[in-house]
């Protein structure tokens, strides 16, 4: 019954979405403020049929329900629950199901949030939304190719003893977590674009669009970041290479909308600051939402290979589509507002914040081209030559690395330099300190590197000299941004330097929020560039007793064990680990078997990784079969990879502190609805 009742619901909801967008036009168009409530409660109502549907897939999931069809390929009888709850995102049909209850979940906040609101553009914004949901509202009912309703069951009333279960890699708790995360931070976009787009329908393009989408812009950025690093940390601890980020084309996916979201929150800036660029807003946002898509069609069209891809069917002519008829929609509007669009200020000087900021924009754009040429590579190579030719890992490494450094530096400069306009005197002042801070801790660096042997390495010494020198810079700048900070607002208001220190963060969220962003952002570089420039591996096959070494530690080979859980057997190999010579801990690396109904046994890599400070000790374990007690002990080979990774401690660190620098920045005063403002 649940299986009818929800796809039921989903095809109400498309004639609810199809009510919302016509009484929102007829009542805009009329100014029949009735209509425009009708409309709002359309959407309203299309959350609560989707909601039906989406618990409806998940009591099938929780009651082994095997005859929908949905619920039989992502889940088994013996999966945990967790897991069946995750397997509503773990294939295509149940993913943009739940997408789609995300937009109308936010597309409900945002009728509350606007519903005070004295002027129109909310109710124009609304629009763009309630198409966004209509589109995918259409792709899930099992209208066209390529997808059915994850809701169906199998015809005739079949039904499956058991079902195939979800896939052994996705079953671990950062893939619960990961991909429902990452799905906020693309679908919260919606929001400001829907924002950009309201105020192009309506001639509104000052910028209240902006102030007023602003946190939900932050909320994405926010999102995506805690997005992305989960799923680097699941790369990290389940695929077994030893690390974080291999430029799949699903990460690259990922990280697009995010550096397009970045350019947006930097350049908005300007507009508010100095109004200029309000093209280039209305634009990178609307990039920003269409890279979410895209990113949607390269997992879902089956075009490229991604070890987290998935593809069912022709879908993917169908993001293509939407992409192209809405840019085509856009551009239109653009044109169309292109005097009230054009900017009444010029930059003034190159040495000012809005240089800075616009060069921050460049560089972004040109991350994002290059990340987008190396993922659709395969597909253009094909198309020209008829091979599909993979990039490799080495072109992304190397291509970002100069406009990565370049960023890094540009983090420094933007919060000390001047508007408008940078004077000699103030270019010593604000320059000068961390200048002489860096090149002072430049030189342990370089004789670190000299006595290590790995000055001669070249390239890598010299990136690595420039990333310190620059974090030092951006980390003297900003301190010292605080501490001025902080010391006037302690004798003004004659308190603690501390307590003018949190004074001063509360007076200003959003700047000093972002500074502490930009902190977290220097972590992550130097985790990086020790994690990725100056790691250590070793491969070897060892039998019992035998040892394999990496820099100061020694790993030797004890017993082999197995561990019986619900849905998986454990078969591993214990390492008794020693650094300069002593014993420190004993490492269970393994493999897990899973019995997939109708696939036969899969295995997965279950590495032991081990924290030394910002060190990792990292291992990963070879083909195991699955008796390894009986396996090792009789002497057999066992293929170990053993990485030692410097540093990466810090890379997690570094984005715990972008989150709560961003936290603090979205926590900023709340628009207020005060003034009835006067549509175009």
């Amino acid at each position: 019954m649940a299986s009818e009742i929800g796809q039921a619901s989903i095809w109400l909801s498309a004639f609810s979405l199809l009510w919302a967008i016509s009484m929102l036009a007829i009542g805009l168009r009329n100014r029949n403020i009735n209509a425009i409530i009708s409309g709002r409660n359309g959407v309203v109502a299309t959350f609560g049929l989707i909601s039906i549907a989406v618990s409806g897939l998940i009591y099938g999931f929780l009651t082994d329900d095997f005859s929908m069809r949905y619920v039989a390929e992502g889940s088994s009888y013996y999966q945990p629950v967790l897991y069946k709850i995750a397997a509503l995102w773990g294939k295509m049909s149940g993913s943009l199901l739940f997408w789609l209850w995300l937009i109308a979940l936010f597309g409900t906040i945002f009728v509350w949030q606007n519903r005070h609101a004295k002027d129109s553009l909310a109710d124009y914004a609304l629009i763009p939304v309630s198409v966004v949901m209509l589109f995918f509202t259409i792709l899930v009912s099992g209208l066209i190719s390529g997808v059915y309703n994850p809701l169906s069951r199998f015809p005739n009333g079949a039904a499956m003893p058991d079902g195939a279960g979800m896939n052994p890699l996705l079953q671990t708790p950062s893939m619960a977590f990961h991909p429902p995360i990452l799905y906020v931070g693309f679908v919260s976009l919606t929001i400001p674009f829907a924002f950009a787009v309201g105020a192009l329908m309506c001639g509104r393009i000052d910028n209240d669009w902006i102030v007023r989408s602003r946190r939900w812009t932050l909320f994405s950025w926010l999102a995506l970041t805690v997005g992305i690093t989960l799923g680097g940390n699941w790369a990290y601890r389940e695929l077994g290479w030893g690390g974080y980020w291999a430029w799949d084309p699903v990460e690259n996916a990922s990280l697009m909308p995010w550096l397009l979201c970045t350019a947006y929150l930097h350049s908005v800036m300007i507009q508010e600051k100095r109004n200029m660029l309000k093209v280039w807003n209305i634009i990178l946002m609307v990039l920003a939402f269409e890279f979410t898509i895209l990113g949607t069609f390269i997992t879902r069209s089956g075009v490229i290979t991604s070890v987290h891809a998935f593809a069912e069917g022709d879908i993917g002519v169908y993001f293509l589509s939407f992409i192209l008829l809405s840019l085509f929609i856009i551009t239109g509007l653009i044109f169309s507002r292109w005097k009230k669009l054009r900017s009444l200020n010029w930059l003034e000087s190159f040495l000012s914040k809005e240089s800075v900021f616009v060069l921050n924009n460049w560089l972004l754009i040109a991350l994002t081209l290059i990340v987008l040429w190396g993922t659709l590579w395969p597909i253009i190579s094909e198309a020209v030559t008829g091979q599909k030719i993979a990039v490799p890992e080495e072109f992304f490494n190397k291509t970002v690395v100069i406009p990565g450094l370049m960023l890094l530096f540009l983090t420094g400069v933007g919060p000390i330099i001047s508007w408008r306009k940078l004077t000699v005197s103030n270019l010593k002042r604000v320059f000068s300190k961390p200048i002489i801070f860096a090149l002072v801790l430049l030189i342990p660096t370089i004789i670190y590197l000299f006595l290590s042997g790995n000055i001669v390495v070249g390239s890598r010494s010299v990136y690595t000299v420039l990333c310190v020198f620059f974090s030092v810079f951006v980390l003297v700048a900003i301190a010292d941004e605080f501490y001025r900070g902080g010391k006037l607002r302690s004798k003004r208001h004659e308190i603690s330097f501390l307590g003018g220190f949190f004074k001063l963060i509360g007076r200003n969220k959003r700047r000093y929020g972002g500074y502490i962003v930009h902190i977290g952002i220097v972590i992550v570089y130097i985790g990086i560039m020790g994690s990725k420039g100056y790691f250590l591996l070793e491969s070897k096959s060892v039998t019992n007793g035998q040892s394999i070494e990496i820099g100061k530690y020694q790993l030797t080979l004890k017993k082999g064990f197995e561990e019986s859980h619900p849905n998986f057997e454990l078969s591993g190999a214990e390492f008794d680990v020693k650094r300069n010579g002593k014993y420190v801990k004993t490492m269970h690396p393994a493999r897990g078997f899973y019995s997939q109904a109708g696939q036969g046994e899969q295995d997965t890599i279950e590495s032991a990784i081990t924290h030394f400070g910002l060190n990792d000790l990292y291992v990963a374990l070879g083909p195991l079969p699955q008796n390894a007690s009986d396996y090792v002990s009789r002497g057999e080979p066992v293929s170990v990879q053993v990485y030692h990774n410097p540093l990466i401690s810090l890379v997690w660190v570094g984005v715990t502190i972008m989150f709560v620098g961003g936290g603090v920045a979205m926590f900023e005063k709340h628009y207020k609805y005060n003034v009835k403002l006067t549509d175009a």
